[in-house]
């Protein structure tokens, strides 16, 4: 099982990596290195989760094929088979007698033809950089790698470190990690060269990811279920990083944006059992405000003024308040791609690795990754410890904690007042608590109830999400409006803007009656 860290530096930063303080007096070996990967056409290795490539190492071809495991939180756990062939070809007989006796792995090279219809898609050439640190008593092979992935003569730059564990505790990765970005600008990285490699193969571009399928088996403790949980948020936040910075993909940000909301309602959720460090909250209520000022001018300029150029007079109160707000909208896009940059969210990250492998470490050695997928023994060992101590049932905490949140709802539903917008976004985020609780857990319970209850949850935060979203939008061309004097244009186009949408929101209130009524039919659990 290999066990490894992936951050990103520029290339105008290697020599103050090389100058590093915990690299000063090591030993240093460079490697050039030519990689083929090999798929076939329909890329069947790479939808059962494998890469396979042939390298070029002080001059002897070694084929290694990589397959399932994990990626949570930037740490990288895969199977790993490596041997020497005696061409720049994989050699499947070899391969299948490093694999041994696992039957599902050698299925997936049983595919027929497979020999046959392998061919090389891409190459990954670099000059690598090597040193080995004894970090903590944990043995960790630091390695820079500079250089390309190439294919059909287009060029992917690839620049990047990887923090490999030879052998000790892969919460040290993290502690290493966090040193070096002491002095580095480093970028946490969920994506490796194969994957890199693919993206050049598909030519898919950017795109938004939803919350990845999260399966509970119904005997899960609540300690495996609690890392299970924050690891699938952990994923949806960053599976939509790199399209929030290098991309204006509405989607992706504003499923970052869910993200991180169901990341921050997970650790309220266990705060009881894992109280989450007042740091790390604070940092996680940073990214939600940069991403949620983003996501509600993206809001207001795509959906809401929809609703006002709608009316016979909309176009013409409006001119170039749509133009205005279109600014706003880039330049928030803007600060959060830099927030994504930041030190402050590589930072975060780390933190957040480290804490889940210390502080809120798993006691179960039969622990499960984020898509709900037991892992075995041995990589539950790698990845939380050899405790041996058995938490408390996650059906029985959940059960409870569904009690609680739907008294709490109800008693919030019971206080809306059309008057008071306050009291129905506390019952908005009510709703919301309970719908991503409920869906943490939802493959614990069966039935229609379960659809129900989703069912009026989804109903209920629609209801009250477009109340909010003329609140919102009210608050915003105010805050539009600041930056105008009231004799100029564009202030006569921002009132009337807002005051189409205050008329709109007396004309059209949401209807509390009948959010209270499908509130008080939930079941109980």
């Amino acid at each position: 099982m290999e066990v490894e860290l992936k951050l990103l530096l520029a290339p105008e930063h290697h020599q103050q990596l090389r100058q590093h303080p915990l690299l000063a007096g090591l030993a240093t070996r460079t490697q050039p290195l030519l990689a083929h990967y090999f798929d076939t056409p329909d890329l069947h290795l790479l939808r059962h989760g494998a890469g396979l490539r042939v390298r070029k190492e002080d001059g002897v071809w070694m084929q290694t094929m990589k397959a399932g495991g994990s990626v949570q939180n930037g740490l990288h756990q895969r199977n790993e088979w490596e041997g020497p062939v005696s061409r720049p070809w994989p050699q499947l007989g070899k391969l299948r007698k490093l694999i041994g006796h696992d039957a599902h792995w050698l299925n997936v090279l049983a595919a027929p033809q497979l020999k046959q219809r392998l061919e090389a898609l891409f190459a990954v050439v670099v000059e690598r950089e090597i040193w080995q640190l004894d970090y903590a008593g944990s043995q960790i092979e630091l390695v820079l790698d500079c250089g390309h992935i190439e294919r059909h003569g287009q060029q992917l730059p690839l620049n990047e470190i990887e923090l490999e564990l030879k052998q000790g505790k892969p919460e040290h990765l993290f502690a290493l990690a966090l040193q070096l970005l002491e002095r580095l600008p480093l970028q946490l990285s969920n994506v490796n060269k194969a994957q890199r490699g693919y993206s050049l193969c598909r030519q898919t571009g950017t795109q938004a990811h939803h919350a990845r399928t999260l399966v509970l088996p119904a005997d899960a403790t609540l300690d495996a279920a609690r890392h299970a949980i924050l690891f699938n948020c952990l994923q949806q936040v960053q599976d939509n990083e790199q399209a929030v910075i290098h991309s204006d993909h509405a989607e992706a940000l504003h499923q970052m944006r869910v993200g991180v909301r169901r990341l921050r309602s997970a650790l309220k959720l266990f705060r009881s059992v894992a109280p989450c460090p007042p740091q790390l909250k604070d940092d996680w209520r940073w990214l939600a405000q940069v991403l949620g000022k983003a996501r509600d001018w993206e809001v207001l300029g795509s959906a809401t003024l929809a609703r006002v150029q709608a009316n016979p007079g909309g176009p013409a109160g409006l001119h170039d308040l749509p133009a205005l707000v279109q600014q706003q909208v880039a330049a928030h896009r803007q600060q959060a791609a830099q927030a994504l940059r930041s030190p402050r969210y590589t930072r975060l990250l780390l933190q957040m690795g480290h804490w889940l492998l210390t502080g809120a470490a798993s006691s179960s050695a039969a622990a499960m990754q984020a898509d709900g997928t037991r892992i075995d023994a041995a990589q539950a060992e790698a990845t939380h410890g050899t405790g041996k101590e058995v938490g408390s049932s996650a059906a029985e905490f959940s059960r409870h904690t569904l009690q609680r949140l739907r008294k709490t709802l109800l008693k919030r539903a019971r206080r809306m007042n059309d008057t008071d917008a306050a009291s129905i976004h506390r019952t908005r985020i009510a709703a919301k608590q309970s719908r991503y609780t409920l869906e943490f857990f939802h493959t614990l319970y069966r039935g229609k109830a379960l659809r129900r209850y989703l069912a009026t949850l989804e109903a209920t935060q629609e209801a009250l999400g477009q109340h909010n979203d003329l609140v919102v939008a009210d608050r915003l061309l105010q805050q539009l409006g600041a930056q105008h004097p009231a004799a100029t244009p564009a202030a006569h186009h921002i009132a009337f803007a807002r005051g189409y949408l205050r008329a709109l929101q007396e004309q059209q209130p949401a209807d509390l009656q009948a959010v209270r009524a499908g509130l008080r039919e939930l079941p109980r659990f």
